[in-house]
């Protein structure tokens, strides 16, 4: 069957996850650090009543600030820490990806290795995860696209058709998303994205039936985090401690998503590993 690949990566990403638990801990360290960003750079405003007056046209807030330079404060430290997120996810990412492939192979690693091989590479994974999104926007133009031509000449039909399109490309999208920077991290090329694209519409129906399993474990992700999560945003708590009571979720999807991803990517590829379990 064309889903057998879909489901063997589905199901085994599971076991490298779980034999990996190394890795889970570097993402869960990962998803802590960025969580405790909010604390390194909170925000200047937010719980302070703050009277305002007019003086002169210009509005001014009672500690003396202007508006204006709290609000470009506010943009340069948002900046500052979407920065630091996106560093310290792509030097994860890299290290992680690439020890779930060594793991399919049946080799030894070094998560510090991992770690110091991953720092030159962040600019590429960056770059990788950008172009991906970019893609994933060109290929979302042809759905829109007929839905606007439907709309313009008002035939419904046209319309359902872009709606139906539109929606069947979110699970092919979201493998595209996960294969491609097991693609970056096994080729060492920028270019590795057109390949990661190739194989996702090459293998289309696995392709849509992998994101569809995604979309159905992160329901069930959020579904067990619902009893810790929903009391905590019922109250005044710290959005912070939020994030910090989701980030065992939050690491448990994403090294699952990678791990997914690179049995994906090498069952699309046709690549046997040592380890016959975690492959066909």
């Amino acid at each position: 069957m064309v889903y057998v690949g879909a489901l063997d990566a589905f199901s085994k990403a599971f076991s490298l996850v779980a034999e990996n638990k190394r890795v889970y801990f570097l993402v869960l360290v990962a998803f802590i650090v960025v969580a405790f960003l909010g604390f390194l750079f909170p925000s200047q405003t937010s719980g302070l009543p703050v009277k305002e007056h007019l003086s002169s046209n210009v509005l001014f807030e009672e500690y003396g600030t202007t508006s204006k330079t709290t609000l470009i404060h506010e943009l340069e430290l948002s900046l500052l820490k979407l920065f630091i997120t996106i560093l310290v996810l792509s030097l994860v990412e890299y290290s992680a990806v690439k020890a779930y492939f060594l793991s399919a192979d049946g080799e030894e690693y070094s998560l510090k290795e991992l770690i110091i091989e991953a720092l030159p590479k962040i600019p590429g994974v960056i770059i990788v995860n950008i172009l991906a999104y970019l893609t994933a926007l060109l290929v979302a133009v042809v759905p829109v696209g007929i839905i606007i031509l439907g709309a313009v000449f008002l035939s419904a039909g046209v319309a359902l058709l872009g709606v139906f399109l539109l929606f069947a490309m979110i699970p092919v999208l979201l493998t595209f998303f996960a294969i491609v920077v097991p693609a970056y991290v096994e080729t060492g090329n920028i270019g590795a994205f057109v390949e990661a694209l190739r194989l996702t519409f090459r293998r289309l129906p696995s392709s849509f039936g992998y994101g569809v399993l995604i979309i159905l474990l992160g329901f069930a992700v959020a579904i067990a985090m619902t009893p810790i999560i929903l009391p905590l945003t019922m109250t005044t708590a710290n959005p912070v401690i939020i994030d910090l009571a989701g980030a065992p979720f939050d690491a448990f999807l994403v090294c699952f998503l990678w791990a997914g991803g690179v049995l994906l990517y090498r069952n699309f590829k046709g690549i046997k590993g040592r380890k016959e379990e975690f492959l066909y």
